[in-house]
């Protein structure tokens, strides 16, 4: 049978420094739920003013595109012809 030696990671100085700096807590969790909560609230207003900038742009374009439609027509009177008298 094979014997097995309990594996045992060595550890540098900069590992162990790493592993003390993420252990320690240095923000309360009511804090982070604040901070994480008032975020998702800013980000949902601007995708809300992102869409309403596009709503915009499509109703001003509708709105041009109706003026053009209903503005004054140019009616030409002239009576085209063939050239050279129509043979």
């Amino acid at each position: 049978m094979e014997e097995r030696f309990p594996v045992v990671p060595a550890r540098s100085p900069e590992s162990r420094r790493i592993t003390s700096l993420l252990g320690q807590r240095r923000v309360s969790g009511l804090a982070m739920v604040v901070v994480l909560s008032a975020a998702l609230l800013f980000g949902l207003i601007g995708f809300a003013v992102h869409i309403l900038w596009i709503v915009a742009i499509v109703a001003v374009a509708l709105g041009l595109g109706y003026v053009v439609a209903k503005g004054p027509r140019q009616v030409s009177s002239r009576v085209v012809s063939w050239p050279c008298g129509g043979r």
